[in-house]
């Protein structure tokens, strides 16, 4: 800061100023106007530039030091660590002069006499005017200062340095200075990791003492060795035994001398000493009064000639010396400055502990933004996980404060990704902070009393976790656990609902239906008993023949509305000479008219205007079908953007995440199923490349929901949901190719991330009610449940499998190949800058592929009838449209349609499959694999005709067709759409029910097997799976036994190691503390030991349970206090109805794994049992963690998008910012107005 060299200045009347308002706990600091200060003869008037907020300010301010209150003593201005410059003498003033630089200081005068004051103990002048507490202190600019008591401020050493230096360095130094260590002596820093212990340990370097510093993390053993000098750094949670540590690099004898400046620290800071004779511990830090004590044994004491002393602040003396440091670049301390606006926000930042180093407010800057300067470390947005305030020189919130900004600022409205944030800057440290309770001590020499951290908040250790912006919420949630059971007896425990987008507790919601289901049918008994049984045991039964019934029922309403909306794009349907009417579509309006007969009933759109040339009715058609096929699609999408985005795509890749236990909340709501229904029938009809069986799964799955909120046994067991959602399933893909048994098989191989014996039946019903339904809706009025029915009635040949197995390859390439271009289109969509909105992306996409489609008459027909056509065989063709069934040479120009239609169809389904419109993959897969297929069937039926004496044809019969181009098609679709999906068995069972042919179950088993392969050898992914990865959802595929994927090391590698993890010691909480705790951090839960020492597992509670259980605490009916005493633990000695027994709450049997167990071992765990968590120790004491998303992001291969958070590597966590907690999971009442939650604002 530059020195103000004029000799003269202008003081104003007023000056601004922190005043404390609210005294006591609840304090506030303001910034107000007040009158600038009279001086007397021997004063000087200082204008502050700089203040430093000291911890003990917190204290006065707060109150809870059993002190005097400030207002009582006439001040309203705290602080003591003030830098600025004189701006005017007293008369009598003979040694400073105006534009001087000076500091203010704890002090502010003594009486200068008597003997402490002679031998420089002046601070403890019994006449000690405290500043800040009896006489306005540092928070005000303009000051009032004794000339013999204004310590003036080298130059090298700004003002940002020099006014912390007033009490914070000074005072450790002085603590030094009184150990009397000499040098080479040994000293002992624990907390070094913090601002004080990090300015002891570089004075103590200066000074010539042998540093040993004490902390944990890797981040933090940095910041000790190369900021703070240190010998040697000693990790408590790495350690077996401190002590002995602290010993051993002591001479083996102990420490000449432990520096405590955190209150943490005391209970063990006894023990570092050893047997060093003469060995002293040097207390620093203040707790509130009678809230730490350290407990000695003085025949030890004796014997070792041991002491415990103490110093409150610095001397005027030592203050210089310390000053004399710093201008020799000896002293390099941390700090923050704040503008004169942020004057509150940085107190109560240092109040909850979220401030690493020294906090300095700058009068002169009252900008919006606090910053550092160039070469300190800025920690303007750190946050730490104690609230606990701490005293004079406390060095607990400097020691636990975090050194990196939040990666994730809670309040960002952004999309949800589980994709990792950018790499912190360069300017910030990555620190993980571990906040112990009071450590106990390593020997005999302190045993504190259990009940001594009362009022200490929660203690643990920073775990962060990637999640998504958002709030907490301060909703309750209904507790969702089987009421009036004895959790201490049988229970699994009491939860509350999920929170969107995290995994289930699939142990936990087993172990509850099977507790629900024991107390059933225990607790009846008789016919009624029978009756209830019998009840609860059909809801499931009615749950799945009801949706059936929906699935049916909509699945019909889908056929006839799509292929009147398709066929309206080239005519419309009139009364001429039949029963025409305009809402029947061409096939109705025509029916029973003779094919050889032309149909006057329906009327293209160029005839009904009267144009009587050919030519003109060609284009006013083309003209029109372009017209309606953009604006179906643009309905569409504008009903899936305006009402339900989780409508859009087919769906199923979030079913299979749902059904693998991931919570997507609106998923399966009524609104995504009328917008869903309705957006299909017009993107169905639009014409573009896309199909209706996949978004039929998720119509099935959304009824089944619905259904499912109506019984309370099956809603409120996330489990039991997934096995209905998984038989609902098969009921989609039952009607989407009136294939019952495929649907079954469908869910199994594709959707089912669990399926027992009892869902495989459940998916059975479930489908064959669905079938039942639509075949007694007929929508077709011709029988078929499809329209692409089919039946053989010839075999096939020997020589046939060749170019069986050609289509196989085909069907591989096209899938890999289709994958990799739509993943490439669907990343280059999601970066194009150009394209704005939804909307006009499916307009334009609509307008192409309807320019396209209409001259073609292969691509201008729907999809499901082109399918059609291209399956059946030429003798049940009763008109041939398309000219399929041509002889000869006539063929190779239709061979060569079918191709350039095949590519075409391949570059368009790339484009459409990922716009925000309902559209499916499967259909256009088999219409692609359909084209190809015939073609080359009609290559093979050409080469034939060509030369039928040909050795490979002796099989064929003369005057009886050789090859069936159809057959071809059929198999040529199999493989695409093995290639796509990477599904077998269920496509060969579909494949035959819709054709009924068993004779060509083995060519199409052929070409399945060689598709999948070929695939497989370019993409290992399947288009579903593929998506998944591409949107980031966190599956684990528990059928996935490829083992290449998953590093062949030890959990410990990757697992979030302990010191970077947030626990919860069992006792030391209140209510309050716990609160703070949840406010601080966003972590989905926290592992709970015995204590900080031993780090004793004990359970694991999740975020939810632990807000829920405190939130019903401070409310009716209980309305506890936030200081009632909280644990997880044992019953302590207080009344029971005063204190709050967490351990209903805690998962105590968590899943466990040595730490040494290999990675390959957790993740099939994982896979297997559906976990959550795992957490990781060594003989019971807690050594790490790993939730499902870390395993997800190793699976993925994303280890440097973990390390990009700037918290290290594979072990760190990641910070998961929560969703409003509510406690449905898959749709809520509200969901019937609302689309994705907080835009994806978790």
């Amino acid at each position: 800061m530059a020195q103000d060299k004029a000799q003269t200045f202008e003081i104003p009347k007023t000056c601004k100023a922190g005043v404390v308002v609210n005294e006591g706990p609840d304090f506030y600091v303001e910034v107000q106007d007040v009158p600038v200060p009279e001086i007397g003869p021997t004063d000087v008037l200082i204008k502050l530039n700089v203040t430093g907020i000291c911890h003990s300010d917190i204290h006065i301010m707060a109150n809870d030091w059993n002190m005097p209150k400030m207002s009582d003593l006439g001040t309203k201005c705290s602080g003591h660590e003030g830098a600025g410059v004189i701006v005017k003498v007293g008369d009598q003033v003979k040694n400073l002069k105006p534009g001087m630089r000076a500091g203010y200081k704890p002090v502010q005068d003594t009486c200068g006499v008597c003997e402490l004051c002679r031998n420089g103990n002046e601070c403890y002048c019994p006449k000690a005017v405290m500043t800040g507490l009896m006489v306005d202190g540092s928070y005000k600019q303009y000051i009032v200062s004794p000339e013999r008591y204004t310590t003036l401020i080298p130059d090298g050493v700004n003002d940002y340095i020099a006014g912390p230096i007033m009490c914070a360095a000074s005072t450790i130094y002085t603590s030094i200075k009184e150990s009397q260590l000499r040098p080479g002596d040994c000293a002992v820093f624990p907390g070094a990791g913090g601002g004080v212990g990090l300015q002891g340990l570089q004075l103590a370097k200066a000074m010539g003492l042998r540093t040993v510093a004490i902390d944990t993390g890797e981040d933090k053993k940095k910041l000790c060795l190369e900021v703070g000098g240190a010998e040697h750094f000693i990790d408590f949670r790495k350690v077996e035994n401190v002590a002995d540590e602290v010993v051993r690099l002591c001479d083996g004898i102990g420490a000449h001398g432990v520096f405590v400046t955190a209150v943490q620290s005391y209970p063990s800071s006894i023990s570092y000493l050893g047997n060093r004779v003469g060995g002293k511990v040097m207390c620093i830090g203040l707790p509130p009064a009678g809230t730490h004590h350290v407990d000695v044994d003085p025949t030890h004491m004796c014997m070792k000639k041991q002491t415990i002393t103490g110093t409150i602040v610095s001397s005027m003396a030592d203050v210089d010396k310390t000053l004399e440091f710093a201008s020799r670049g000896l002293l390099k301390p941390i700090y923050t400055v704040y503008p004169l606006s942020q004057f509150n926000e940085a107190v109560q930042k240092l109040k909850r502990g979220e401030i690493a180093g020294r906090a300095v407010v700058d009068f002169n800057q009252d900008s919006s933004h606090s910053r550092s300067p160039i070469g300190h470390v800025n920690t303007s947005s750190s946050r730490a996980s104690n609230g606990k305030q701490p005293a004079v020189e406390d060095d607990r919130s400097d020691e636990e404060a975090l050194l990196a900004d939040d990666p994730l600022d809670p309040d960002l409205p952004e999309q949800l990704s589980f994709k990792r944030k950018p790499k912190a800057s360069a300017s910030s440290f990555g620190f993980s902070r571990y906040f112990p309770s009071p450590l106990t001590p390593s020997s005999s020499h302190a045993s504190p009393s259990p009940r001594s951290h009362r009022t200490t908040p929660s203690n643990g250790l920073d775990l962060n976790y990637l999640e998504t912006p958002g709030s907490a919420g301060e909703h309750t949630q209904d507790a969702k656990d089987a009421s009036g059971l004895d959790w201490h007896v049988e229970g699994p425990g009491r939860r509350v609902g999920y929170d969107d987008l995290t995994a289930i507790d699939w142990i936990f919601e087993y172990a509850k239906e099977r507790q629900r289901l024991r107390y059933l049918y225990t607790g009846t008994s008789g016919i009624l008993g029978h009756v209830k049984q019998l009840a609860d045991a059909s809801q499931v039964w009615i749950i799945l023949v009801a949706a059936g019934i929906l699935s049916g029922g909509i699945a019909a309403f889908i056929d006839i509305a799509s292929d009147w909306l398709a066929d309206l794009k080239t005519g419309y349907c009139r009364n001429v000479d039949g029963d025409g009417r305009f809402y029947l579509n061409k096939s109705f309006c025509c029916w029973g008219i003779n094919e050889a007969q032309a149909c006057h009933d329906w009327a293209s759109w160029g005839s009904a205007m009267g144009i009587g040339s050919a030519g003109g009715r060609y284009v006013v058609d083309y003209v029109l079908f372009i017209l309606y096929s953009v604006l179906f699609a643009a309905c569409a999408s504008f009903l899936v953007r305006e009402f339900s985005p989780y409508a859009k795509h087919s769906g199923i890749p979030e079913i299979k995440t749902v059904l693998g236990g991931f919570v997507i909340r609106h998923f399966l709501g009524g609104w995504t199923l009328v917008t869903k229904t309705i957006g299909l029938c017009l993107a169905v009809a639009s014409g573009l490349w896309l199909g209706k069986e996949g978004p039929l799964v998720h119509v099935a799955c959304c009824s089944a929901n619905l259904f499912m909120k109506l019984f309370s046994s099956v809603n409120g067991n996330e489990a039991r949901k997934r096995e209905v959602l998984s038989a609902a399933a098969a009921a989609g893909i039952s009607v989407a190719f009136g294939a019952p048994i495929g649907g079954v098989l469908f869910s199994l191989e594709q959707l089912s991330y669990y399926f027992p014996d009892k869902t495989m039946w459940s998916s059975f019903v479930c489908a064959m009610v669905a079938a039942v339904t639509l075949q007694a809706c007929n929508p077709f009025r011709t029988g078929k449940l499809v329209l692409y029915q089919v039946t053989y009635h010839s075999g096939w040949h020997d020589f046939e499998l060749l170019p069986f197995i050609f289509l196989g390859i085909l069907g591989g390439l096209f899938g890999g190949l289709f994958i990799k271009l739509n993943m490439g289109v669907a990343e280059w969509r999601k970066n194009r800058q150009y394209l704005k909105g939804p909307v006009r992306e499916v307009v334009i996409v609509a307008f192409v592929t309807a320019l396209i489609n209409f001259p073609i008459k292969f691509m201008r027909a729907q999809a499901s009838e082109l399918v059609h056509i291209l399956f059946a065989e030429c003798a049940d063709l009763t008109e041939d449209t398309l000219g399929l069934c041509k002889s000869g040479k006539a063929n190779t120009g239709v061979i060569a349609l079918l191709l350039v239609s095949s590519g075409l169809g391949i570059i368009l389904a790339g484009l459409t499959f990922g716009l925000q419109i309902p559209a499916g993959i499967i259909l256009p897969s088999m219409a692609i694999g359909g084209l190809f297929g015939r073609a080359v069937g009609l290559s093979v039926q050409v080469v034939q005709a060509a030369w039928p004496s040909l050795f490979v044809f002796s099989s064929c019969e003369p005057d009886v067709p050789c090859v069936t181009p159809g057959t071809y098609a059929i198999i040529g679709a199999a493989s695409a759409l093995a290639g796509t999906t990477r599904m077998t068995v269920s496509i060969v069972v579909i494949m035959f029910e819709l054709t009924g042919a068993l004779t060509y179950v083995l060519p199409i088993m052929i070409a399945v097997m060689i598709s999948k392969w070929t695939g497989d050898a370019i993409s290992p992914r399947g288009i579903y799976e593929s998506w998944i990865h591409f949107k980031g959802y966190p599956f684990l595929d528990n059928r996935d036994d490829n083992g290449s994927s998953i590093p062949d090391v030890s959990a410990s590698h990757v697992m979030t190691r302990i010191e970077d993890l947030t626990a919860i010691t069992a006792t030391g909480h209140t209510v309050g503390s716990l609160r703070e705790l949840l406010s601080q951090h966003r972590f989905r839960g926290f592992p709970v030991i015995d204590n900080s020492r031993d780090a004793l597992l004990l359970g694991y509670i999740s975020r939810t349970e632990l807000q829920y259980a405190l939130q019903t605490a401070l409310t009716p009916p209980r309305n506890l206090a936030p200081e009632t005493e909280a644990y997880f633990a044992h019953q302590p000695l207080s009344d029971p109805t005063t204190s709050l027994d967490l351990r209903p709450w805690m998962d105590q049997t968590p899943m466990t794994l040595n730490a040494k167990a290999s990675f390959q071992l957790t993740v099939s765990m994982f896979q297997k049992l559906g976990l959550r968590y795992v957490l990781f120790t060594d003989r019971g004491i807690l050594k790490g963690l790993l939730t499902k998303k870390d395993v997800w992001y190793v699976m993925e291969g994303m280890e440097d998008e973990r390390e990009d958070d700037g918290r290290g590597g594979l072990g760190e966590g990641r910070q998961e910012d929560e969703e409003d907690e509510q406690s449905d999971l898959l749709g809520t009442a509200e969901e019937e107005h609302a689309g994705l939650i907080g835009a994806h604002g978790r």
